[in-house]
């Protein structure tokens, strides 16, 4: 290799290294379960039930048994599942108390940086206006998505989502339908 050139490749890559987003090189996830990872790793914690189910993202869900305590950023969590096709995380919900909310998005920028914000106004029954806002990290592999309020003021959720999990699932059922050896 040409000598001259050694020095210029070393400091494109450290120019690499400087402008790649924090947390980058491994897709989102939760406390070491990152999309794609195997059942295996929440299954045999004795702390989750893992049972059977049908949706467009997941064929298995394993959620914190009754009385189990879990946190994000140091905040409790309220619920957490996980859902899997097969035997590869492809989902991850957590839900939380809105108090909450701010320190987790804090910590969610603090290691994969600035997000996308949408914001949308929600009314209560009582016709009360509150805005509600939604943070997105569109990472390699997958999103992580905040949303202050979920379904109700006081609750909110953290997403993890694999981008092409769905398409997918959908595609390999539809297969799976047309192989008339399913039919037997």
């Amino acid at each position: 290799m040409n000598r001259r050139l050694l020095p210029l490749l070393a400091t494109a890559g450290l120019c690499a290294l400087a402008i790649a987003p924090a947390g980058a090189a491994e897709p989102p996830g939760f406390k070491g379960a990152v999309l794609g990872s195997d059942l295996a790793l929440i299954a045999s914690d004795p702390r989750f039930d893992c049972r059977p189910l049908r949706t467009p993202i997941a064929d298995r869900v394993c959620d914190l048994r009754h009385g189990e305590k879990e946190t994000i950023a140091g905040m409790p969590v309220a619920s957490l599942f996980y859902f899997y096709d097969g035997r590869a995380l492809t989902g991850i919900t957590m839900n939380l108390d809105e108090k909450h909310i701010q320190t987790v998005v804090d910590a969610l920028t603090g290691k994969y940086g600035p997000s996308e914000i949408r914001t949308e106004t929600v009314r209560n029954l009582n016709g009360a206006s509150f805005e509600n806002r939604t943070w997105r990290w569109r990472l390699p592999g997958g999103t992580i998505e905040a949303q202050r309020y979920a379904g109700r003021l006081d609750k909110s959720s953290i997403r993890v989502t694999d981008h092409g999990a769905a398409e997918r699932i959908r595609q390999r059922r539809e297969n799976a339908a047309r192989d008339p050896r399913q039919d037997l």
